[in-house]
């Protein structure tokens, strides 16, 4: 359900809600004079039908409840990934600032040009779904200028062991990005969520209610609280898909409040 990203979150959610809601009622409308016609509502016991209902129900909302946790969690990992990955670039820019010349503009410059890569190719790749490409070339420039320098004094050694360590978890936070940027739910999930909403939808149908407002009533409500919880899995299972995904405010908080004002 990649293509949902495409399009504004709001009308999604509508399309949803209405796909659920009149497809529930159309169900209701077609099925109440059939099973009216066959006399089965006098051979249905709400209580038994409840019961089973209540059963059946209360596996699907767990199903799809924990779906809805999972792809949360997700999206908030992303989020978080991308921060750290910011905030790693903010403190090695800073220990650079500690280099002598002209090994500090060097590598200060190359770390520059990674964080505009991130911001300018690799952001605008990950709303297409895509993973982006050259951001290695572009940090391995970095790195390059980080390992050739030599530190001369206690001082400097210091400064250039923290330096690397933080350029390693600024590598590992990149690779924890880019992992993310294809994850989803699966098809096969996917399916078992669409497929369980119709049985629990059409299990409405099955009770014995004289009031067919309170009987509509009753699918109506269970129809869009399904569809709920099917947007918002919908809209969180790609984290950086879409302009309503993760935004690289991160990125630019690091490039307008440090490197900018800092920059040689």
């Amino acid at each position: 359900m990649a293509w949902i990203h495409d399009l504004p979150h709001w009308l999604v959610g509508l399309a949803i809600m209405t796909i659920f809601v009149v497809g529930a009622l159309g169900g209701f409308v077609v099925t109440r004079p059939w099973m009216r016609r066959r006399g089965l509502h006098e051979l249905i016991d709400n209580g038994v039908i409840g019961w089973i209902f209540s059963a059946t129900l209360s596996i699907y909302a767990i199903t799809i409840g924990l779906t809805a946790v999972a792809s949360w969690t997700g999206y908030v990992a992303a989020a978080n990934v991308a921060s750290l990955e910011a905030a790693e670039i903010a403190a090695l820019y800073r220990d650079l600032g500690a280099y002598p010349q002209p090994a500090r503009d060097t590598c200060r410059g190359r770390l520059r040009d990674y964080l505009k890569f991130v911001i300018d190719t690799s952001w605008p790749a990950q709303r297409r779904g895509e993973i982006p490409h050259g951001g290695t070339r572009v940090l391995t420039t970095f790195q390059d200028a980080l390992f050739a320098f030599e530190p001369t004094t206690d001082g400097q050694r210091a400064v250039h062991a923290e330096a690397l360590q933080v350029f390693n978890r600024l590598v590992e936070a990149r690779r924890q990005r880019l992992d993310v940027v294809d994850q989803a739910v699966p098809g096969a999930l996917w399916a078992v969520l669409l497929l369980g909403a119709v049985l629990a939808i059409a299990g409405s149908y099955v009770f014995s209610i004289e009031s067919v407002g309170a009987q509509a009533l009753m699918t109506a409500l269970l129809a869009t609280m399904i569809a709920l919880l099917v947007f918002f899995i919908a809209v969180t299972d790609r984290p950086y898909r879409g302009t309503m995904g993760i935004p690289p405010s991160a990125y630019e908080l690091v490039l307008d409040d440090l490197v900018t004002t800092t920059a040689p």
